[in-house]
Protein backbone atom coordinates (compact mmCIF):
# COMPACT_ATOMS: atom_id res chain seq x y z
CA UNK A 1 0.00 0.00 0.00
CA UNK A 2 1.10 3.56 -0.67
CA UNK A 3 2.37 5.72 2.16
CA UNK A 4 -0.10 8.28 3.46
CA UNK A 5 1.94 11.03 5.14
CA UNK A 6 -1.04 12.88 6.60
CA UNK A 7 -2.38 9.69 8.18
CA UNK A 8 0.99 8.77 9.68
CA UNK A 9 1.58 12.26 11.07
CA UNK A 10 -1.89 12.30 12.66
CA UNK A 11 -1.46 8.83 14.16
CA UNK A 12 1.94 9.71 15.61
CA UNK A 13 0.61 12.98 17.04
CA UNK A 14 -2.34 11.15 18.60
CA UNK A 15 0.00 8.61 20.21
CA UNK A 16 2.26 11.36 21.55
CA UNK A 17 -0.75 13.11 23.08
CA UNK A 18 -1.80 9.80 24.64
CA UNK A 19 1.65 9.35 26.20
CA UNK A 20 1.59 12.97 27.37
CA UNK A 21 -1.67 12.39 29.23
CA UNK A 22 -0.59 9.07 30.71
CA UNK A 23 3.01 9.41 31.90
CA UNK A 24 5.13 12.14 30.31
CA UNK A 25 5.91 15.10 32.56
CA UNK A 26 6.88 18.71 31.76
CA UNK A 27 6.43 17.99 28.05
CA UNK A 28 4.49 19.54 25.17
CA UNK A 29 3.73 17.95 21.83
CA UNK A 30 5.12 20.41 19.27
CA UNK A 31 3.47 20.72 15.87
CA UNK A 32 5.30 22.02 12.78
CA UNK A 33 4.58 25.46 11.35
CA UNK A 34 3.10 25.81 7.89
CA UNK A 35 5.62 24.39 5.44
CA UNK A 36 7.29 22.24 8.09
CA UNK A 37 10.23 22.67 10.47
CA UNK A 38 12.64 25.05 8.70
CA UNK A 39 15.76 23.47 10.25
CA UNK A 40 14.97 20.11 8.66
CA UNK A 41 15.83 20.01 4.97
CA UNK A 42 17.98 18.16 2.45
CA UNK A 43 21.03 20.21 3.49
CA UNK A 44 20.84 19.44 7.22
CA UNK A 45 19.84 15.82 6.59
CA UNK A 46 22.27 15.31 3.68
CA UNK A 47 24.43 12.61 5.25
CA UNK A 48 21.39 10.45 5.91
CA UNK A 49 20.91 10.31 2.13
CA UNK A 50 17.13 10.33 2.36
CA UNK A 51 14.62 10.75 -0.45
CA UNK A 52 12.71 14.00 -0.81
CA UNK A 53 9.59 12.20 0.45
CA UNK A 54 11.39 10.99 3.58
CA UNK A 55 12.83 14.43 4.35
CA UNK A 56 9.42 16.01 3.80
CA UNK A 57 8.01 13.59 6.36
CA UNK A 58 10.70 14.58 8.87
CA UNK A 59 9.85 18.24 8.26
CA UNK A 60 6.19 17.62 9.10
CA UNK A 61 6.43 15.23 12.04
CA UNK A 62 5.31 16.35 15.48
CA UNK A 63 8.09 16.34 18.04
CA UNK A 64 8.13 16.77 21.81
CA UNK A 65 9.48 19.74 23.74
CA UNK A 66 10.75 18.81 27.19
CA UNK A 67 12.49 20.55 30.07
CA UNK A 68 16.24 19.79 29.73
CA UNK A 69 16.68 20.60 33.42
CA UNK A 70 14.42 17.66 34.27
CA UNK A 71 15.35 15.13 31.59
CA UNK A 72 18.51 14.55 29.59
CA UNK A 73 16.92 12.52 26.79
CA UNK A 74 13.71 12.93 24.78
CA UNK A 75 10.70 11.06 26.16
CA UNK A 76 10.31 7.33 25.68
CA UNK A 77 7.34 5.94 23.77
CA UNK A 78 7.88 2.34 24.90
CA UNK A 79 10.44 0.54 27.03
CA UNK A 80 13.99 1.93 26.53
CA UNK A 81 12.91 3.59 23.26
CA UNK A 82 13.20 7.35 22.85
CA UNK A 83 11.96 9.75 20.22
CA UNK A 84 14.39 10.96 17.56
CA UNK A 85 14.01 14.74 17.35
CA UNK A 86 15.46 15.78 14.01
CA UNK A 87 15.15 19.45 15.00
CA UNK A 88 17.67 18.92 17.77
CA UNK A 89 21.10 20.47 17.21
CA UNK A 90 22.82 17.49 18.84
CA UNK A 91 21.13 15.11 16.40
CA UNK A 92 21.90 17.36 13.45
CA UNK A 93 25.54 17.58 14.55
CA UNK A 94 25.75 13.78 14.71
CA UNK A 95 24.30 13.61 11.20
CA UNK A 96 26.89 16.11 9.93
CA UNK A 97 29.62 14.01 11.56
CA UNK A 98 28.16 10.80 10.10
CA UNK A 99 27.85 9.46 13.64
CA UNK A 100 24.12 8.92 13.46
CA UNK A 101 24.01 5.19 14.32
CA UNK A 102 21.97 4.82 17.54
CA UNK A 103 21.21 8.57 17.47
CA UNK A 104 19.08 8.91 14.33
CA UNK A 105 19.15 5.38 12.92
CA UNK A 106 19.59 1.84 14.19
CA UNK A 107 23.05 0.35 13.90
CA UNK A 108 22.85 -2.05 10.94
CA UNK A 109 26.56 -2.78 10.62
CA UNK A 110 27.57 -3.75 7.10
CA UNK A 111 23.94 -3.56 5.97
CA UNK A 112 23.43 0.09 6.92
CA UNK A 113 22.37 2.76 6.59
CA UNK A 114 18.61 2.49 6.19
CA UNK A 115 17.28 2.87 2.63
CA UNK A 116 16.57 6.43 1.42
CA UNK A 117 12.82 5.90 1.78
CA UNK A 118 13.03 4.92 5.46
CA UNK A 119 12.77 7.17 8.50
CA UNK A 120 13.65 6.12 12.05
CA UNK A 121 11.32 7.94 14.43
CA UNK A 122 12.46 6.27 17.67
CA UNK A 123 15.66 4.46 18.67
CA UNK A 124 16.63 1.86 21.22
CA UNK A 125 18.51 2.89 24.34
CA UNK A 126 21.42 0.49 24.01
CA UNK A 127 20.12 -2.96 23.05
CA UNK A 128 17.33 -3.06 25.60
CA UNK A 129 14.64 -1.21 23.67
CA UNK A 130 13.38 -1.10 20.10
CA UNK A 131 13.99 0.76 16.84
CA UNK A 132 10.93 2.13 15.05
CA UNK A 133 11.13 2.76 11.32
CA UNK A 134 8.53 3.86 8.78
CA UNK A 135 9.14 3.23 5.08
CA UNK A 136 7.68 5.93 2.86
CA UNK A 137 7.92 3.53 -0.10
CA UNK A 138 5.73 0.69 1.17
CA UNK A 139 3.93 2.60 3.95
CA UNK A 140 4.78 0.05 6.66
CA UNK A 141 6.05 0.50 10.21
CA UNK A 142 8.96 -1.79 11.11
CA UNK A 143 9.17 -2.54 14.83
CA UNK A 144 12.71 -3.83 15.33
CA UNK A 145 14.20 -5.66 18.31
CA UNK A 146 18.00 -5.14 18.28
CA UNK A 147 18.49 -8.54 19.92
CA UNK A 148 16.96 -10.32 16.94
CA UNK A 149 14.07 -12.03 18.73
CA UNK A 150 10.85 -10.01 18.92
CA UNK A 151 8.62 -10.62 21.92
CA UNK A 152 5.42 -9.66 20.08
CA UNK A 153 3.50 -12.23 18.00
CA UNK A 154 4.37 -12.16 14.31
CA UNK A 155 2.09 -10.46 11.80
CA UNK A 156 0.71 -11.39 8.38
CA UNK A 157 2.86 -8.66 6.87
CA UNK A 158 5.97 -10.38 8.24
CA UNK A 159 5.48 -13.26 5.80
CA UNK A 160 4.99 -10.95 2.83
CA UNK A 161 8.11 -8.94 3.67
CA UNK A 162 10.19 -12.09 4.21
CA UNK A 163 9.16 -13.39 0.78
CA UNK A 164 9.80 -10.05 -0.92
CA UNK A 165 13.33 -9.66 0.44
CA UNK A 166 14.40 -13.30 0.66
CA UNK A 167 18.12 -13.57 -0.06
CA UNK A 168 18.67 -9.80 -0.08
CA UNK A 169 21.37 -9.29 2.54
CA UNK A 170 21.14 -5.48 2.40
CA UNK A 171 17.44 -5.65 3.30
CA UNK A 172 17.91 -8.30 6.00
CA UNK A 173 17.23 -5.68 8.70
CA UNK A 174 13.53 -5.95 7.72
CA UNK A 175 13.17 -9.58 8.77
CA UNK A 176 15.49 -10.34 11.70
CA UNK A 177 13.63 -9.72 14.96
CA UNK A 178 11.25 -7.34 13.18
CA UNK A 179 7.46 -7.13 13.13
CA UNK A 180 5.76 -5.23 10.31
CA UNK A 181 2.50 -3.29 10.65
CA UNK A 182 0.28 -0.83 8.90
CA UNK A 183 0.63 2.45 10.87
CA UNK A 184 -2.94 2.40 12.22
CA UNK A 185 -2.51 -1.14 13.54
CA UNK A 186 0.88 -0.38 15.08
CA UNK A 187 -0.24 2.60 17.13
CA UNK A 188 -3.46 0.86 18.18
CA UNK A 189 -1.39 -2.06 19.48
CA UNK A 190 0.91 0.23 21.44
CA UNK A 191 -2.05 1.86 23.16
CA UNK A 192 -3.49 -1.55 23.95
CA UNK A 193 -0.27 -2.64 25.66
CA UNK A 194 -0.67 0.34 28.01
CA UNK A 195 -4.38 -0.31 28.57
CA UNK A 196 -3.81 -3.93 29.53
CA UNK A 197 -0.87 -2.93 31.77
CA UNK A 198 1.80 -4.84 29.90
CA UNK A 199 3.41 -1.42 29.59
CA UNK A 200 3.24 1.12 32.41
CA UNK A 201 4.71 4.59 32.12
CA UNK A 202 6.42 5.61 35.35
CA UNK A 203 7.83 8.88 34.03
CA UNK A 204 8.88 10.35 30.69
CA UNK A 205 12.02 8.20 30.43
CA UNK A 206 10.88 5.09 32.28
CA UNK A 207 8.35 2.62 30.88
CA UNK A 208 8.05 -0.55 32.92
CA UNK A 209 7.12 -3.48 30.69
CA UNK A 210 6.26 -7.15 30.83
CA UNK A 211 7.36 -8.58 27.49
CA UNK A 212 4.81 -10.53 25.50
CA UNK A 213 6.98 -13.66 25.69
CA UNK A 214 6.60 -13.56 29.50
CA UNK A 215 3.51 -14.86 31.31
CA UNK A 216 1.59 -12.85 33.89
CA UNK A 217 2.96 -14.06 37.20
CA UNK A 218 3.61 -12.94 40.73
CA UNK A 219 7.21 -13.88 39.93
CA UNK A 220 7.38 -10.44 38.31
CA UNK A 221 6.85 -8.81 41.67
CA UNK A 222 8.00 -5.31 40.77
CA UNK A 223 5.73 -5.13 37.73
CA UNK A 224 2.73 -6.52 39.61
CA UNK A 225 3.30 -3.95 42.35
CA UNK A 226 2.87 -1.18 39.77
CA UNK A 227 -0.08 -2.95 38.12
CA UNK A 228 -2.02 -2.97 41.39
CA UNK A 229 -1.43 0.73 41.92
CA UNK A 230 -2.55 1.59 38.39
CA UNK A 231 -5.74 -0.38 38.91
CA UNK A 232 -6.34 1.25 42.26
CA UNK A 233 -5.99 4.65 40.57
CA UNK A 234 -8.81 3.79 38.15
CA UNK A 235 -6.81 2.75 35.12
CA UNK A 236 -7.64 2.46 32.21
CA UNK A 237 -10.14 5.28 32.69
CA UNK A 238 -11.66 6.16 29.33
CA UNK A 239 -9.00 4.15 27.50
CA UNK A 240 -7.35 7.25 26.05
CA UNK A 241 -5.43 8.35 29.13
CA UNK A 242 -8.21 10.34 30.78
CA UNK A 243 -10.52 9.77 33.75
CA UNK A 244 -8.10 8.11 36.12
CA UNK A 245 -6.07 9.40 39.07
CA UNK A 246 -2.61 9.90 37.60
CA UNK A 247 -1.35 11.97 40.52
CA UNK A 248 -2.69 9.41 42.98
CA UNK A 249 -0.89 6.65 41.10
CA UNK A 250 2.40 8.55 41.14
CA UNK A 251 2.09 9.19 44.87
CA UNK A 252 1.29 5.52 45.52
CA UNK A 253 4.61 4.42 44.03
CA UNK A 254 6.33 5.75 47.13
CA UNK A 255 4.18 3.74 49.50
CA UNK A 256 5.69 0.87 51.42
CA UNK A 257 5.55 -2.25 49.27
CA UNK A 258 4.52 -4.23 52.34
CA UNK A 259 1.18 -2.41 52.28
CA UNK A 260 -0.11 -5.38 50.29
CA UNK A 261 -2.12 -3.48 47.67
Amino acid sequence: MAFNQEEFVNLLADYYEFCNRVFWEHTTVAYPPAGGWPSINQDTMANLEKSDTAVDLLRHLPYVDFDPDRAFDPPHIMNKTNIVDYRNEKIQAKIRERCFDTYAEPCLGDNGPLPPSCVCFAVSEGRNGYNLVVDTADGNVYWCDPNGQHDEPGTELNDAIEQRYAGDEVQSWRVGGVNVYRPKDFFALCKERFRELRWIGIDACNVDSLRMDCEWSEDYEDHMFVVRRMQRAGWPGDGEGRDWDRLGFQASLYENESAGV
